[in-house]
């Protein structure tokens, strides 16, 4: 991982120049593309080259992420069609299971460092099944965000005062930066199974926002909170000069993530869910949520 470097292409390896050094990268050995900030230069070739290869490409800045993915699906347009003809019941349905994985699984992963520091946790047991619509819904996963938030920072630094999404301090860069990649994963498995990331039923739609993303990946944000914690308790996590994460924790991060996605078999799970999710779409087939379990 770099930054301020140039990416070329030379027959079906990249080669990454920074400063004095450089570095070749065969495509055959890459899953993701990540470039943090905007100081990274990268022709269109090689952008090219990635999409032929099906590679995503996600750009992490300040104040917002971007997933650049090649569609590949034959079957695209009809499964579109039904993901855009879902009837509001079916919204609620959908977004009710991608919540309950993502409190679930933020829970234990509190009860997981909770046990390990012997230090009591107060876990909340989520109910969703008298709620009818996605504003009581959205209210709800506030609330219990909070509530899952107020116990897992008892095992982070104690500068850390809360989540707030792009704020300018180590922690909560470091959850941006592994959201993006969970972002970039799940992307890339909703568009394989024929779905459109934009097209969200519990976050709102705006131009260029990946808000289908947002609402699947909730399932496996606590995997990301998971890596932050356990990286934040081994070494200490720090920005460079321009408010980024350094490189050195931006390295750390992604391979115990790659590791977690791997060993626990995460990664797998967001593509199995991808067909599940479509499956819900096109034929009405119901699924359980990803509940992420660190000691399982």
């Amino acid at each position: 991982m770099v930054k301020n470097a140039s990416v070329k292409r030379e027959g079906s390896d990249l080669l990454v120049k920074w400063r004095d050094k450089s570095v070749t990268v065969s495509v055959a050995d890459l899953e993701l593309v990540i470039i943090i900030g905007s100081n990274v230069n990268m022709s269109s070739e090689v952008l090219l080259f990635l999409s032929s290869q099906n590679v995503p490409v996600a750009i992490h800045g300040k104040y917002s992420d971007v997933v650049l993915v090649s569609p590949f699906m034959n079957s695209m347009s009809d499964v579109r069609s039904k993901q855009y003809c879902m009837s509001e019941d079916r919204k609620i349905i959908l977004a009710k299971r991608f919540i309950e994985g993502k409190v679930r699984g933020m829970f234990n992963v509190a009860k997981y460092f909770g046990y390990l520091n012997q230090i009591e946790v107060k876990v909340e047991e989520l109910d969703l099944r008298g709620v009818n619509d996605l504003n009581s819904l959205r209210l709800i996963e506030a609330e219990y965000g909070r509530k899952a938030w107020d116990e897992l920072k008892k095992f982070l630094p104690r500068e850390f005062t809360g989540r707030k999404p792009r704020n300018e301090d180590p922690i909560n860069r470091a959850i941006d930066y592994a959201y993006s990649i969970i972002y970039s994963l799940c992307t890339h498995a909703l568009i394989a199974v024929g779905l459109d990331p934009y097209a969200g039923v519990m976050h709102s739609n705006f131009p260029g926002r990946l808000s289908f993303t947002y609402d699947f990946s909730e399932m496996f944000k606590s995997v990301a909170v998971h890596v932050v914690i356990s990286s934040s308790r081994r070494v200490k996590l720090s920005l460079d000069k321009k408010g980024y994460l350094s490189k050195e924790s931006a390295e750390y991060i992604t391979k115990y993530l790659y590791t977690i996605l791997r060993k626990k078999k995460v990664r797998s799970a967001i593509y199995r869910l991808a067909y599940k999710v479509r499956k819900f779409v096109t034929d009405l087939v119901d699924f359980e949520p990803f509940i992420y379990k660190p000691k399982g």
